[in-house]
């Protein structure tokens, strides 16, 4: 091959080279191009908004009351918020309600403290950062952000943030009564500081704490019947086995059986009309002895007996026996399956200490606008077919019979006076409680086998209606 081939060959193959090399390099590019055209690009999250701001308070009343389980202390339901947790143990008791649609929450709770506090700054004591931080766990970054004192309370606000880093503020008002320290905390979004002011301001007023029932357990339940407006706390361990309002409810015991009810008389029972009353009421029954006993501006008595059940057990029992107004005596009538125990006398007294602190607690409780439970519709069938055929049928009609209304009454709002420029706290669904304590664990009843002596059937006693 000659020199003029070989330098065309040559100069072919540089080409050839070049556009390999260029190859290699550009090609790269729109592969990466192309890949990154096919690979999907996620789509951003949108930020979570919070409710607009409530500007008209009008629809949200404070007429309704929400009695706590244990019967320590009661507070106005405001309108939209939904009860929530109660839980109470020794050191107290608290519940929460919550409002879905505004985000908020409300807690309140009674706490006991294990000596009288002497003074206002005993209560700040309390509330140290590290307490204040454990009782804000649900939330993020809880962070103090102003604390006042208004005559005998401490106001400390709060700013918190939820899992989705919302901003919510909180307000939290506390102030104590010898050994009980109440407190109430409202929940709301950043963007809603007049709700919170306008609902803890008109809160307060509502809270009642029923220090009657001081000395008594944390964790025992109440009983409270709206009708008859009277009320009596019981250990956890006992069963409430039938309640209605306004109808007698039964309590039982491990050893023991309580009645309770209202009904209407001729005239407020005398010693003579008590011992009547309690013949009347338990069938061959015999009395042991009759005291007069005060309960809240009412006299009654307290009247001790025996009796045998239908077995042939002897048993023991005491009605406490309270003359309302209108000639309506309220009735606590314990049933003890014991022999020969006098609860009235001093030796019983010391020996069964929860009997007595029971039927101590038993007491009309007015000033309570406590919500009748919904009624249950009955079951109404036609008269039978005086012809029974194969093929019959029959309809049913349901007749529902509403509950009696409720009084009410309309609650004058407070002005919000604070002035705040903090930011809210988070509501979670589930509230810790505000310290000392710690998260209050429910005790629920349990149930508890009746003894094998059968008491013998109580009757109500026959009574003229007023």
């Amino acid at each position: 091959m000659d020199n003029r081939t070989a330098r065309r060959a040559t100069i072919i193959l540089g080409v050839i080279m070049i556009i390999a090399i260029g190859s290699s390099a550009i090609l790269p590019l729109f592969n990466r191009q192309a890949n990154q055209a096919l690979t999907p690009q996620p789509t951003t999250a949108p930020s979570p908004t919070f409710p607009p701001p409530v500007t008209d308070f009008s629809t949200i009343q404070f007429n309704q009351d929400l009695l706590h389980i244990s019967g320590l202390f009661s507070l106005g339901q405001p309108t939209g918020w939904i009860a929530g947790q109660q839980t109470s143990n020794v050191d107290g008791a608290e519940l929460t309600m919550n409002n879905a649609d505004l985000l908020s929450v409300i807690q309140a709770s009674v706490q006991v403290a294990a000596a009288p506090l002497a003074n206002l700054d005993a209560l700040d004591a309390i509330y140290t950062k590290q307490a204040l931080d454990a009782s804000w766990s649900n939330y993020r970054n809880p962070r103090e952000t102003a604390r006042t004192r208004e005559n005998d309370r401490i106001i400390i606000d709060f700013e918190l943030r939820n899992a989705r880093q919302q901003t919510f503020l909180a307000r939290q008002v506390s102030w104590y009564d010898t050994d009980w320290i109440y407190s109430i905390r409202v929940v709301t979004p950043e963007n809603q500081i007049d709700l919170l002011k306008y609902v803890i301001d008109n809160l307060i007023p509502t809270f009642k704490p029923n220090r009657i029932f001081a000395g008594t357990p944390g964790d025992w339940r109440a009983y409270f019947d709206p009708t008859a407006s009277f009320v009596i706390r019981y250990p956890s361990a006992w069963t409430l086995t039938d309640s209605a309002p306004g109808r007698p409810a039964s309590i039982d015991g491990s050893n023991v059986a309580l009645r309770l009810q209202g009904q209407s008389v001729s005239a407020p029972l005398d010693e003579a009309a008590a011992r009547a009353w309690v013949t009347s009421a338990v069938s061959g029954s015999a009395i042991t002895s009759v005291q007069p006993v005060t309960r809240g501006g009412q006299n009654g008595f307290s009247v001790a007996y025996t009796y045998t059940d239908s077995d042939g057990n002897p048993n023991s029992g005491l009605a406490l026996l309270i003359n309302g107004a209108d000639n309506v005596v309220y009735s606590a009538n314990l049933r003890l399956f014991e022999a020969n125990v006098d609860l009235n006398t001093d030796t019983a007294i010391a020996a069964y200490p929860d009997l007595t602190q029971v039927l101590g607690t038993f007491q009309l409780l007015s000033g309570l606008n406590v919500p009748l439970p919904t009624a249950t519709p009955t079951l109404t069938l036609p008269p039978p077919s005086p012809t029974l055929e194969a093929s019959a049928t029959f309809t049913a009609t349901l007749t529902f019979t509403p509950a009696p209304p409720t009084a009410t009454f309309t609650s004058t709002p407070v002005p919000p006076t604070a002035t705040a420029t903090n930011t809210p706290v988070p509501p979670t669904n589930t509230f810790t409680p505000v310290p000392p304590t710690a998260t209050n664990t429910p005790i629920p009843p349990t149930s508890t086998p009746r003894p094998s002596s059968t008491p013998t059937q109580e009757a109500t006693p026959e009574v003229t209606p007023a």
